[in-house]
């Protein structure tokens, strides 16, 4: 009996939970704006947008969820594993952060430094993402329930939390579908204004639900003046109301059908409000953000297009003509490598040279498409989230260096994910997939057609590539960073590859075999090779990194490393297939 209570409440719970964060339930209400003037807002279905203090609009983070965004001034929460609440978007160390709650429940940081968010679902836990009461969570991630009086304020008021906002003094405002409540910060609850009365309400819905979630007039997102003032989009009646700190209710933006506004964000004097169109159809919604200044006047900021759907990227017309083309595809932007002979190692009398480089005739039958930098510490937080391992400002950070402390697998794991996601984009044809670049794809790569020691010749200094030791084969000395650089700060390749040569290391699929893999297309990346000391095998990587001399730059020269193992110097980059 007991377990089938248990199944019972799974089964109420994930319900609960899938109805909450379905991306077509309702669009999104999730927009902030930051000290620099630039407005971050959720597209529902696609994904997180910026709106830099240019007016140009960008893309920051692709997903088919969410709802809610939060800034995080001091930048003290990061996503975990365990955490379902939210993802940070923006790099480790840097403030204010941006998090993103991927499911159906408000959020905010708080002034005393506690993040606060909706929780609670019917017959279950409080401290689950929801909306019958709040939970607040410690920068260290402990959760605990806050004003157990707001629980049974909204049962009484049969309503629930669709928004949330903190006020100057630290109070959290609450906006429900009829009611704005405010919960002090030692969890006294008070009623600012209930019911909220809409003169002339321009009805977006046809009301027949007695839902606490979902009832007229609707309030969703909202956000507090300095001097206490709500402003909160009134969805159900398609405008926008100002509530001073007394209750009083005034409209101050009405929209034109089809749109109606979801999500609000207070700057100083101005008002950015999101709206999107035909909200009562469940789907295919468009956004758009709008400005309402002090003196009353309306600016659009920006409007997104209805989206067709791309046709399907042709395989055939995926291919580049000759080394060096260049593609864009889920954001990363890569290099056309064709199919060709090479001779890999290097001669017997390359200065500097070391066992197991060998050399061997090789023929790739297939041009493949290789990363024009390493993947970035941004790449990888847009594409999976969290980082991988720590980052350090001795080793480099910020969106445009390499990530870096990452392993074999998880590398692995990028290349799927990120082919997952551009084929669903259909930036990516269906017969191919990003991998890791076998040992063979990667030093053709380097060479791009070149027979030297390296690509640039025969000499190496560390103005062309990034290394901390003596330049290589008695080339000018040049700068030592003694951490990893900015990709793309070194001069590229024939091919317009930059950093093969030294900045990270960087894993190949293949593992290590003493003997360098020779034929058609070898691949390694399922044959054991030489084992180490201790009976454990090594993946290959390539390329040297910043803290290495000259010499270890050299296109042929091979490392081996444990594929569960990671480093501050190793990194990453990928290829497009077709298999």
């Amino acid at each position: 009996m007991r377990r089938c209570l248990q199944t019972a409440r799974l089964i109420l719970v994930a319900l609960y939970i899938l109805v909450a964060t379905n991306a077509s339930a309702h669009p999104a209400s999730g927009i902030v704006v930051d000290g620099k003037g630039e407005v971050f807002f959720v597209h529902t279905g696609r994904g997180v947008c910026k709106i830099d203090a240019q007016g140009r609009m960008t893309y920051i983070q692709k997903a088919s969820g969410g709802h809610f965004l939060a800034l995080d001034m001091e930048g003290k929460f990061s996503s975990a594993a365990d955490n379902r609440l939210f993802k940070r978007l923006t790099p480790s160390g840097v403030k204010p952060a941006l998090l993103f709650a991927p499911g159906g429940a408000p959020l905010v940081v708080n002034r005393d430094g506690n993040l606060y968010y909706g929780s609670g679902y019917p017959g279950g836990d409080d401290l689950t993402p929801g909306g019958l009461t709040l939970a607040r969570m410690s920068p260290d991630g402990q959760r605990t329930l806050f004003a157990p009086d707001l629980k049974t304020t909204l049962a009484t008021l049969n309503e629930a939390v669709t928004g949330l906002a903190t006020g100057p003094d630290g109070s959290l405002f609450v906006a429900c579908p009829n009611t704005i409540l405010k919960v002090k910060i030692d969890g006294a609850v008070t009623t600012l204004v209930h019911p909220v009365v809409v003169k002339d309400c321009d009805e977006a819905f046809a009301w027949d639900s007695a839902s606490p979630f979902f009832h007229s007039p609707y309030l969703r997102g909202l956000d507090v003046t300095e001097e206490g003032t709500v402003y909160a989009a009134v969805t159900g009646c398609r405008c926008v109301v100002k509530i001073t700190p007394e209750g009083s209710v005034e409209t101050v933006l009405r929209a034109e059908r089809p749109w109606t506004p979801t999500g609000i964000a207070v700057r100083g004097k101005d008002v950015f409000v999101l709206e999107y169109d035909h909200i009562d159809q469940h789907k295919g919604w468009v956004p758009r953000v709008r400005k309402l200044s002090q003196d009353g006047q309306i600016t659009m900021l920006a409007a997104v297009r209805p989206e067709v759907p791309p046709p399907p990227v042709q395989s055939d017309s995926f291919l580049g003509s000759r080394g060096g083309d260049e593609r864009e595809v889920a954001l990363i932007k890569l290099c056309w490598c064709p199919p060709g002979k090479f001779t890999m190692g290097s001669p017997a009398g390359e200065s500097e040279r070391r066992p197991g480089e060998d050399q061997v005739d090789v023929t790739l039958s297939k041009g493949f498409w290789i990363g024009k930098f390493e993947i970035t510490q941004g790449d990888w937080e847009r594409v999976v989230g969290d980082l991988p391992g720590k980052v350090e400002k001795t080793a480099g950070m910020g969106d445009d260096f390499p990530v870096y402390n990452v392993n074999y697998r998880e590398a692995e794991e990028f290349c799927r994910k990120l082919t997952n996601q551009a084929h669903e984009s259909a930036d990516l044809p269906k017969e191919w997939e990003f991998r890791l670049p076998t040992e063979a794809q990667w030093e053709y790569a380097c060479r791009a057609g070149t027979t030297t020691a390296t690509a640039f010749g025969d000499k190496l200094s560390s103005t062309q590539a990034n290394f901390a030791g003596k330049a290589y084969n008695g080339a000018g000395e040049g700068p030592s960073l003694k951490r990893a650089s900015k990709v793309g700060t070194y001069p590229p390749n024939a091919w317009g590859l930059h950093d093969m040569h030294g900045n990270e290391c960087e894993w190949c699929r293949d593992w290590y075999h003493a003997k360098l893999p020779g034929g058609n297309d070898p691949d390694l990346s399922l044959v054991k090779g030489t084992p180490n000391r201790d009976g454990t095998w090594s993946r290959v990587r390539r390329g040297s990194a910043w803290g290495d001399d000259g010499w270890a730059s050299r296109s042929a020269f091979r490392q081996r490393y444990e594929p569960a193992r990671r480093a501050d110097h190793i990194g990453f980059r990928i290829v497009a297939v077709r298999p």
